[in-house]
């Protein structure tokens, strides 16, 4: 184990997975009143209502210190993590790169064997300081609602840096500006996100069935609407794939519009660096027709729900396994 990581504070995770498992009773207990309000007098219903979320808000009150407390060492712990995938990925290329100049006749047998064992040896290592990594997240995700809570809580303060300045064309004409009362330019080919996350995608209408409102824009409740007479806009759900320990999710990932490669390497959209999973394993498409994955000729293959796939539609729920990696699928 780095000594890094030995020395991350651990002490506010135990109270904070107190404070979160009575805020659990208590959540609890406040729904249940709903289904039971109409057996007790509304005095009993509102005395009890109001110390339920009195003693909400206490826990609240404790458990921020104790919360930016344990945000700052995860703050540590991700920058650790960064560098431990690096020297993962570092060492995966030594190891692909004394292979491939073995076989172009380089090194003799028994040199090449003992460069061979130094870097599995090495590269051994670094995974196992990964996983020491990826234990200790879990550890500090059990204490905060959401993974959301975790990794927002992380985020970098300050004003954004700024925009990199625009090519100088002292020749390029200047755009007349828009008509007062034209309508929306149509959106171009491709995707793009609203602020929650979800995906847009303008795409002409295929069949009658398809809903098309009479006001451009996208409402808050994130109903279909009209883009220009040609065209429809579809909205589709913001898919994200979960990387599992046991049946608990430790790693989120967001996928974008289009292909994800899901890989050991650290260009891929989706790295996960296990010895099991091939440098190009998998990839997960979105699109309007849904959500698909696809075997990339990995060693190991592809696997959901217990049945090794070549190409697979995915719904809500289905578990893929690469490897020894398990990841559950999430519309």
């Amino acid at each position: 184990m780095r000594a890094e990581l030995t020395q991350i504070d651990l002490s506010p995770i135990g109270e904070l997975v107190r404070i979160r498992k009575e805020e659990t009773v208590l959540e609890e207990r406040l729904a249940k009143m709903e289904a039971k309000n109409e057996n007790v007098s509304p005095v009993v219903y509102a005395r009890v209502k109001s110390d339920y979320e009195a003693r909400k808000s206490e826990l609240a009150r404790g458990s921020q210190p104790l919360k930016e407390k344990a945000l700052r060492e995860y703050q540590r712990l991700k920058v650790l993590r960064v560098e431990v995938e690096l020297a993962v990925q570092q060492v995966s290329l030594e190891k692909e790169e004394l292979e491939f100049r073995k076989g172009l006749g380089e090194f003799p047998d028994d040199e090449f064997t003992k460069r061979l064992a130094d870097c599995e040896k090495r590269l051994a290592e670094e995974h196992r300081q990964l996983e020491d990594v990826l234990q200790m997240r879990s550890t500090f995700a059990a204490a905060f609602r959401s993974e959301e809570e975790l990794e927002a809580g992380t985020l970098q303060s300050g004003p954004p840096p700024p925009a990199p300045p625009a090519p100088h064309a002292p020749h390029a004409p200047v755009p007349p500006p828009p008509a007062p009362h034209a309508p929306p330019a149509a959106h171009p080919a491709g995707d793009d996100l609203t602020p929650d996350g979800t995906v847009i995608t303008a795409v002409r209408p295929t069949s009658p069935g398809a809903k098309i409102l009479s006001s451009p824009g996208v409402p808050a409740d994130g109903t279909p609407v009209a883009t220009p007479s040609h065209s429809a806009t579809i909205v589709l759900p913001r898919a994200r794939l979960s990387l599992l320990e046991g049946d608990e999710p430790v790693r989120e990932f967001l996928l974008k519009p289009g292909a994800s490669v899901i890989g050991r390497l650290v260009q891929s959209d989706i790295q996960l660096p296990s010895p099991d999973v091939s440098r190009r394993h998998a990839q997960v498409t979105v699109g309007p027709d849904g959500c698909f994955v696809s075997d990339l000729g990995s060693e190991n293959g592809v696997a959901v729900n217990g049945h090794r796939v070549e190409r697979h539609r995915l719904e809500d729920g289905d578990v893929i396994v690469l490897g020894k990696q398990r990841l559950i699928f999430r519309a």
